[in-house]
Order: C-alpha cells, then sequence, then structure tokens
C-alpha cells in the first residue's frame, strides 16, 4: 500500500521528467528524417504513455481494493511488468546513438538515469524486491550503454559514476526501508496504545456512570425531604439544623461531582458558567458549612470581608465555592489548635481583582513539599497521608478551576507556624437586569397541566408527585416503560418525566416506543430523570427523542423550569413585556446550550423557527378553509415548538388559538391570530439574534 501511494504520487512527476528530457534531445541534438523513423520514435512515444496510464490504473487498483494475501504476488508481477513496458523504451530513446555540439554521446541518458534512480530510492523503500527491480532496470541499460561505448572517451568517466551513484542510491533505500520498518511498527505500537487508553476510559466512565447513579438517586430522596421539611412549622433551632443538612447534603453531593470533575479536567471538558451571583453570600454560606467541623476541634472559624468587597459579581459561584471550600476543609483538618479564616480582599483600578485568602495555625508545609501540593493524587509526604486522610484530588481539582476562571491559586507557609493559602481572579461586574443564579426562587408559574411521572423509585417518585401537585398540577404516576405505553394511550397527557434508568424497558426505549405510536403521541413532550449526567448519556436522551434533561438530585426549581419549557409559561397574557419577554427567551436558550453545547442550541432554534413558519402557513390555510380541529392541531404544534426555544407569547397566543379551535370558537380568532403573526415575526428575529451572539460558554 505505502509503495503503491508513494509511486502514484511521483508517477507524474517522471512522465513529467522524461518529457523534459525528450524535448531536451530533440531540441540540442538532429531530428530525424527518415519517415520510417520517425513514425517509429511516435508510436514508441504513444506505446510509453498507454503503459503509463495502465500503470496509474494498477495503483488506484491497490490503494481502492480490499485483496488477499495471495493477490500480493500478482500485483507485483504487474507493476514490473507495465514498468518495464514504459521504461525501457524512455531509455532507448534517450541512448540512442547522439552526434552533437552540445553533448558528449549518449550523456543525457546518463543523467536522465540518474534523476530516475534518485525518484525511486525513496517511493521504492519500502518494498525490498520492488526497490531493488526499479534501480536496477536503469543501472542495467547504463551499464549496456557504457559496455558498447567503452572505447568514447568520456563513457569511462560517466559510466561509472551512474552504476556507483545507483548502488549509493540502493544502500540508501535500504536504510530507508529500516526506518519505515521501525515507524510502522512504532504506528502500530501507537495505535495498540491508543485502543487500551479508549478501553481504559470506556470503563473508567462506566464505573463513573454507574457511581454517579446509585449515590445521586438516594441523594434525591434527601433533598426532597429537606424542601418538604422545610415549608412545614419549623422554631428557630429546627430550621438551623435543617439549613445543616441542607448545606452537608449539598457538599456530598459536590464531593460526588468532584470526582466526575477530575475525569472532565482530564479530558478537557470541564466548563466554567457566568452568572450573576452574590459573592457575600457564598462566602458566609462556605463558611457556615465548615463552621461545626472546626468548632468540634475546637477551632475557631472567621469569615472577614474587606469593606470594597462587592456584595455580587459575575462568575461560576458553584464552581468558586467548591474551591473555597476545599480550601477551608484543608484548613480544618491540619490544625490541631487556633484559628481558620476566610478573608475576601477587593483591588480596583484598570483591571478589578478579588483575592480570598485561607490562613490556618496549623502544621504548615515545608518548602520542598510545596511544589507537589497542586499535583494530582498527591500530598506533602506519607506521613501526611496515614495521618489524615485523603486521596490529595482536591487540590489538583482547585487549581484547574481557578485557572479555567481565569486566576491563579498559591501558598505561602512555614513549617509549624501554619499556611496561607490564595485565590487570586479577576472581579467581572455583575450585569445588570439579569437575576442572581442562586436567587431564591422556585422558577416562572405555568398554568395547571395533566403530567405523567415515569418512575421506578418509590422515594423519587413520590417526591416528583409531591413537588408538582402542591403547584396545582394533576399528576399520574406509573413504575416501569411498560405501564407508561399503556398510560399514554388512556389520558391525554401534556408531558412526561420519564426515569431514564428503569429495570426492564429503560426510559430511552420507552421514549422511542411512545414517540412511535403516532399521532399526537409523536410530538408528546418528554423529559429525562436521571442520576447519569455524563455528556455522552445526557446526549443520548436527546437522541432518543426528549426535549430536555433534569439530574437528580433535582430541586424544585428545575421541575418548573422543565414545566414551563413545555407549557411556555402561557398563562393567557398576551401582552408580555418585550423586555421580560427577552430575559425568558435568553434565559431557556441558555439553559439549552448549557445542556447540550451552542451548536445543538443553534441546530434547534434554526429548525423549530422553520417549522414554526410552516405551521403558522398551515394554521392560516385551515382558518381559511374553515376546518378549525386542523387548525388547532397545527395551533398546538406551535405552541410546543415556540415554548422550546422560550417564544413564550407566540406559545401563548398559539395555545389561545388552539383553545378557541377546540371549541369551535371563531370570533376573535382573525384578530388572534394578526397578533400570533406579528409575536412570531418578532421573537423569531431575537431568538436568531439571541443564538448567533450567544456564546458557547
Amino acid at each position: 500500500m505505502m509503495y503503491a501511494r508513494n509511486h502514484r504520487g511521483s508517477l507524474f512527476n517522471n512522465f513529467l521528467m522524461a518529457g523534459v528530457f525528450l524535448a531536451a534531445k530533440y531540441k540540442m541534438y538532429p531530428a530525424r528524417t527518415d519517415a520510417n523513423g520517425i513514425m517509429t520514435e511516435i508510436g514508441v512515444l504513444v506505446f510509453c504513455a498507454l503503459a503509463f496510464l495502465r500503470q496509474h490504473t494498477i495503483y488506484r487498483e491497490i490503494l481502492e481494493t480490499k485483496f488477499r494475501d495471495s493477490e500480493i504476488r500478482g500485483y507485483i508481477f504487474s507493476l514490473c511488468f507495465t514498468k518495464l513496458m514504459y521504461l525501457v523504451p524512455w531509455l532507448l530513446l534517450l541512448f540512442w546513438p547522439l552526434q552533437g555540439e552540445f553533448f558528449y554521446d549518449d550523456l543525457l541518458g546518463y543523467i536522465f538515469v540518474i534523476c530516475v534512480v534518485s525518484t525511486y530510492g525513496s517511493s521504492s523503500a519500502p518494498v525490498p524486491f520492488l526497490l531493488t527491480f526499479d534501480i536496477a532496470i536503469p543501472a542495467l541499460m547504463a551499464g549496456t550503454v557504457v559496455y558498447l561505448n567503452w572505447n568514447v572517451q568520456e563513457t569511462k568517466y560517466a559510466g561509472p559514476a551512474v552504476l556507483f551513484f545507483c548502488v549509493y542510491v540502493l544502500s540508501i533505500g535500504r536504510k530507508m526501508l529500516a526506518s519505515t520498518l521501525q515507524l510502522i511498527d512504532s504506528k502500530r505500537q501507537a495505535s495498540l496504545n491508543a485502543k487500551r487508553a479508549d478501553d481504559a476510559n470506556r470503563a473508567k466512565s462506566s464505573f463513573l456512570a454507574l457511581m454517579s447513579h446509585e449515590i445521586r438517586t438516594p441523594m434525591t430522596g434527601i433533598f426532597g425531604m429537606v424542601d418538604f421539611l422545610k415549608d412545614t412549622p419549623l422554631n428557630a433551632e429546627q430550621k438551623d439544623f435543617v439549613g445543616t443538612i441542607s448545606d452537608c447534603s449539598k457538599t456530598l453531593l459536590n464531593t460526588l461531582n468532584d470526582v466526575l470533575d477530575f475525569s472532565k479536567v482530564e479530558s478537557g471538558k470541564l466548563d466554567i458558567s457566568a452568572v450573576n451571583f452574590d459573592l457575600h453570600g457564598m462566602l458566609t454560606n462556605s463558611g457556615r458549612v465548615m463552621r461545626q467541623t472546626a468548632e468540634d476541634k475546637g477551632l475557631k472559624l472567621n469569615v472577614e470581608m474587606g469593606p470594597a468587597v462587592p456584595q455580587r459579581m459575575r462568575g461560576d459561584p458553584h464552581r468558586l465555592q467548591q474551591v473555597v471550600v476545599n480550601l477551608l476543609n484543608n484548613a480544618v483538618k491540619f490544625t490541631e489548635k487556633g484559628e481558620v479564616t476566610l478573608r475576601a480582599v477587593y483591588t480596583a483600578g484598570k483591571q478589578p481583582s478579588l483575592r480570598l485568602e485561607v490562613q490556618d495555625t496549623g502544621i504548615g508545609i515545608s518548602r520542598e513539599n510545596m511544589a507537589k501540593l497542586f499535583s494530582a493524587f498527591s500530598q506533602a509526604d506519607n506521613s501526611i497521608a496515614r495521618r489524615y486522610g485523603g486521596s490529595g484530588l482536591g487540590l489538583s481539582i482547585a487549581k484547574k478551576l481557578v485557572e479555567l476562571m481565569g486566576g491563579k491559586i498559591g501558598v505561602n507557609s512555614d513549617e509549624g507556624k501554619g499556611s496561607t493559602f490564595f485565590v487570586e481572579l479577576p472581579y467581572v461586574a455583575p450585569l445588570a437586569g439579569e437575576a442572581d443564579a442562586d436567587a431564591e426562587h422556585t422558577g416562572p408559574e405555568s398554568p395547571p397541566q395533566n403530567i405523567l411521572v415515569v418512575e421506578d423509585n418509590p422515594v423519587s417518585q413520590r417526591i416528583v408527585v409531591k413537588m408538582l401537585t402542591q403547584k396545582g398540577h394533576k399528576v399520574t404516576a406509573v413504575g416501569n416503560g411498560d405501564d407508561a405505553i399503556g398510560a399514554v394511550q388512556q389520558a391525554d397527557f401534556s408531558m412526561v418525566f420519564m426515569d431514564v434508568n428503569m429495570p426492564g424497558r429503560n426510559g430511552l426505549d420507552t421514549t422511542r416506543a411512545i414517540h412511535a405510536l403516532g399521532g399526537k403521541l409523536e410530538k408528546l413532550p418528554i423529559i429525562g430523570l436521571t442520576a447519569n449526567i455524563m455528556e455522552d448519556f445526557v446526549r443520548k436522551c436527546y437522541d432518543a427523542g426528549m426535549i430536555a434533561h433534569v439530574p437528580k438530585p433535582f430541586s424544585p426549581k428545575s421541575l418548573y423550569d422543565a414545566v414551563a419549557l413545555v407549557a411556555g409559561t402561557a398563562k393567557g397574557d398576551t401582552a408580555r413585556a418585550p423586555q421580560e419577554n427577552k430575559k425568558s427567551m435568553r434565559e431557556t436558550l441558555t439553559m439549552l446550550r448549557d445542556g447540550m453545547g451552542g451548536d445543538y442550541m443553534r441546530d434547534m432554534v434554526a429548525s423549530n423557527l422553520k417549522e414554526a413558519e410552516r405551521l403558522m402557513d398551515v394554521v392560516d390555510a385551515e382558518m381559511k378553509k374553515g376546518k378549525l380541529d386542523k387548525m388547532s392541531d397545527a395551533a398546538h404544534d406551535l405552541k410546543s415548538i415556540t415554548g422550546l426555544i422560550g417564544m413564550y407569547e407566540a406559545s401563548s397566543l398559539a395555545a389561545e388559538v388552539e383553545a378557541d379551535g377546540l371549541k369551535n370558537d371563531d370570533k376573535r380568532l382573525e384578530g388572534l391570530l394578526e397578533h400570533l403573526e406579528d409575536a412570531l415575526g418578532r421573537e423569531s428575529r431575537e431568538a436568531e439574534r439571541i443564538a448567533r451572539t450567544m456564546p458557547d460558554k
């Protein structure tokens, strides 16, 4: 294969080179004048051209056809025979007895041999037999001419020089062969190593997916019950207990996320978000999470906020808190007496900066051990690991997170006197008009929906049902995929929450089976519920036909946001303020981007807008025909696909058109359709603009 590839590339060069030498011959030496001689040379040239084309065809067959080992000998014979058919005539033409004023006899042929051998030396190196054959043919021709013209004075110098060059090229070709074989072996070994690495990565991903599912599923119950407990009458002490349980649960979830994050760090897929958040609240909460642990050791934990530190900033609050809590946890772990202080300092200027420090009075770190601190799975020394435990993974992740946020992390320490870990970040002011990501809200309100919940875990099922019913939604719950398929055929559900990992028929197969039933069920919105948050698995949910993905453990807000995504937050309010509408659309598209990436979000916007335009035409056409039932069906689909990409005003109007069509009430349809077309045009342009300008992350 390599031989054919090399020679196929050099074949035209050889043909061109022969043409140049023959043109030089006819220019510098007397041309043949006899008719027989002229016809002979023309015939030889045509014959060489046909042989050349045949050789090119053989190379192409070798490269494009899968052949058996037994066929290799036949291909080699064809290559050698065809090469003789065009190479020997060329050599004969160039070594034809010459008498002229520019060159000595046959010197042009010698030079041609040197050029041909130079080309074959590199191209033929991969196959020893063909290497020898390709060099031997022109060498034999030159040797024959030397023998026949040995009495010519110049031949004694030109001939041996050509023969010596052929031998030299042959030796170089053999060395190139050895290097080529070594390179092929290296590539084969690299390919084998890559396959082993891929197998190891797949095994690791499977393990992480299993770990994620097995831990996140019971944590769904913990989070859900804590949220329900918050809504019951509690005294101050009980509220504090519940708050601590909630914070510790979040810390446990963060620990699980750390394991998954490290996998993302290794593969370069860890993302940093940019949202407004309460900086003071995040730092205070970080201290509160670790305060009880510190007090149990007799330590004092302080949180000091510099007077100039802004209340709010823009960044990734969860990742930043992950770093801060890790540093606080280490400080408390390695401090036996004294105190731990979390300090925030703001520096104004052309590029404002935020410096966070975690200072302790613990064991300190020697200078030679500081360099190892931020490496994965490493600690200062083995005695530290034996005495205090830990894998040494946290600081490695923290360093990567800080670097992704555009900052740096470091440490100053004196052994036996304590340490100060610091994080320096560029300060980014919050965007005006955008709510904080951690603000207390439960998502947009939606009108009562008829929802099917498919969940095999009784605790998770109970939590989902309670969260949805307390918002006024009608909820039906089943425990497996087969029951879900039966349920959607017996009742008209507006959406389905589908657990993905179920025994028997899983959520992905159930989703495909429901959509395969056809009719309205073909477009029934299905939202995935799963504890597996690995990117490849989430993509499988969307590929199966799900329109959204809610990770476990889920919060009330995540469920309500998913309901609003399908329902379009339709309240019948068709006069939504433009600014509020834009904000909701941006939030929806941001959620799609964060879940599946910028390319997926933009593709979804483009396809939904195209489908919305088609459905609007159907609505108008069916309205003119007086077929309000078909108009209502098209309006129903229009409501769903516009709501999915945040076009809530158009979705709300489409819902009203659908309702009036079902009631066979055409009194206000004409006016509604005008408003719908106007909203659809405005929001389509806005969705295109947001999708085009929104960064991938």
